[in-house]
């Protein structure tokens, strides 16, 4: 790790402390301190996490393992580890603030999960100026921003992927369970909830997933469609609706991620047709949604590996605190994607 002893961004660092970054909108800050010689002692990495969000669910699953990660890169290093985090709570101007706060205190890696993905150039521009390396994660930037500097790298998966295996689930479901199509009709009516409005991973893993269904030879039906922006509450409120309007007529319910499909089965178990049971496939594989998947209230989830994309991040961060250019296994062109498994019944 790097000395804190040496000239440069690590003694501004030393110089700045941390006294001003305590405000409303830090989280926690990790203090790990480390055994062993004086040197060890005098080493420290200090790190910034930005999330968009806390309140997403698979974003809180991955700052748990971005912060196990942290702790186990610090016992094997041997150095002292400082990690602070900011919720955005969904502001992107927040965001860009809480940058310039990290920036002023002198941390040595920014670790940032966008609320807008295609906002990433001040951020970059931030970054750039100050020579504090970004690795941008779970929310990928356009290209043409991961291009500006050399020091800017991304971990996330591939939203095809993802698309494509949650329509691997719904077909062998569909397959195994003549029951899947309760009108036998031949053709599955469905019902889909998708993420934010023009967010590149909703866009993609919703036509890839469809794609995928239409090409294994399942006829579907769209009865309706609306953006519930990641969240069970919104989830379960559009289901509620479509309920009202659709009733027995759902069939299937196709959802960009686990929370979203976790409000439809809360809106099924509050309304007269709990007995419903139409196909539910979601995205991440958050732990409640594999007990859903358990129980048989979902036909399966894929799993969106936490704890692979948090290792991912932490050793990119760990290598960039140390002035290195990362030589991670699987990195193209300075991006790491992770890939999907998934849960089934």
């Amino acid at each position: 790790m790097k000395d804190i002893g040496k000239p440069g961004k690590v003694q501004r660092m030393k110089r700045k402390g941390l006294g001003g970054i305590v405000c409303a909108c830090l989280l926690a800050l990790s203090c790990w301190g480390c055994a062993g010689d004086e040197k060890n002692q005098a080493e420290e990495l200090r790190v910034g996490v930005l999330l968009y969000n806390q309140d997403d669910l698979f974003i809180g699953a991955l700052k748990q393992e971005i912060d196990g990660c942290f702790r186990e890169t610090e016992k094997r290093e041997g150095c002292r580890i400082t990690v602070s985090y900011f919720d955005s709570m969904g502001n992107q101007i927040t965001q860009n603030e809480q940058i310039d706060t990290f920036i002023e205190q002198g941390y040595d890696v920014l670790c940032v999960n966008l609320v807008v993905r295609t906002d990433a150039a001040a951020i970059v521009d931030k970054g750039k100026k100050a020579d504090v390396p970004l690795v941008f994660f779970n929310r990928e930037p356009v290209s043409a921003d991961l291009e500006r500097w050399e020091k800017i790298y991304y971990v996330g998966t591939d939203a095809e992927e993802g698309g494509r295996k949650q329509g691997e689930i719904f077909l062998d479901y569909c397959r195994a369970r003549k029951s899947a199509d309760k009108n036998g009709d031949g053709v599955i009516q469905y019902v889909l909830l998708e993420g934010e409005p023009g967010h590149q991973d909703s866009a993609i893993r919703t036509e890839s997933c469809i794609k995928s269904i239409e090409e294994g030879g399942v006829e579907l039906e769209r009865l309706a469609v609306a953006n519930a922006n990641w969240r069970r509450s919104q989830g379960k409120e559009k289901m509620a609706g479509w309920l009202d309007e659709f009733g027995s007529g759902i069939e299937a319910v196709i959802s960009n991620n686990d929370a979203m499909a976790l409000g439809a089965l809360d809106a099924l178990a509050e309304s007269d047709l709990a007995e419903l049971s139409p196909v539910v496939i979601g995205l991440d594989g958050i732990e409640e949604a594999r007990a859903a998947v358990r129980d048989g209230r979902m036909a399966g989830t894929v799993v969106n590996d936490a704890r692979g994309q948090a290792e991912a991040i932490v050793a990119l961060a760990t290598e960039l605190g140390k002035d290195e250019i990362p030589d991670i296994p699987d990195m193209k062109d300075r991006i790491i994607r992770v890939p999907h498994k998934t849960v089934t019944q």
